[in-house]
């Protein structure tokens, strides 16, 4: 309880526990200093990635996911009492390590490109589901539906490819969305796809017409060339 004395102009001056000091802003132990220290580690990591390039807050491969889990990680120690010098000398050293790793991969040739980020791995292809390559990576019928459904796809048989991309996310382009296009340069740039196109018209006619009805699932073949090419 905080107790009192009269001043010299007939005022009462407050002092005990329960009254908040100066000191209680920047002393350790004191339950206000998070206000203060995590007030400044959030305005000078913001300035930094306010004015720097976009790139660096972007989430678009594996490097990214660890520095945005270690800066949050960095930012919270520093709210919670660890030293403010400390934690501003880890999240400049996690964003050079993020910016350098984006400043390689952006010179690195394409061929090269799996080193920083793997590439996208192809799911399903021209309404049927890569079920190997799906139970390979852990992904889910109800993972996959889901993403359908986002995309605001009834059936399957609308579908001509669905990629799991390098951050994660779902990548799902119909059959209309590819027939009105003159070239699809952008998805034979995934090597799932590609060899599965130039193995189409093989596979397709080595099926019985039992297999041909079959909806939602691939053959064993197929399973294997976008497994071989991922």
């Amino acid at each position: 309880m905080s107790s009192g004395t009269q001043g010299n102009n007939g005022t009462l001056v407050v002092a005990g526990p329960d009254t908040i000091q100066v000191a209680d802003f920047y002393v350790k132990a004191s339950i206000l200093r998070p206000l203060v220290i995590g007030s400044i580690a959030i305005i000078v990591l913001f300035t930094f990635l306010r004015f720097i390039s976009n790139r660096s807050i972007a989430a678009m491969n594996v490097t990214d996911w660890i520095a945005n889990v270690a800066i949050g990680s960095t930012l919270a120690g520093i709210v919670n009492g660890n030293s403010l010098a400390r934690g501003m000398l880890g999240l400049a050293t996690i964003l050079g390590f993020q910016f350098l790793m984006s400043f390689i991969g952006a010179r690195l040739p394409a061929r090269h490109g799996w080193i920083l980020s793997s590439p996208p791995i192809i799911i399903a292809f021209r309404g049927r589901l890569l079920s190997k390559v799906m139970a390979t990576h852990r992904i889910s019928l109800g993972d996959f539906y889901a993403s359908l459904r986002q995309k605001n796809i009834l059936d399957i048989s609308q579908v001509e490819c669905v990629f799991i991309e390098a951050n994660g996310s779902f990548s799902i382009y119909t059959r209309k969305e590819v027939g009105t296009c003159e070239k699809v340069g952008v998805l034979m740039q995934v090597p799932g796809y590609k060899a599965l196109c130039e193995d189409a018209d093989t596979r397709i006619d080595a099926l019985d017409d039992d297999k041909r009805k079959t909806e939602g699932r691939c053959d064993d073949e197929q399973n294997d060339v976008a497994g071989d090419a991922c």
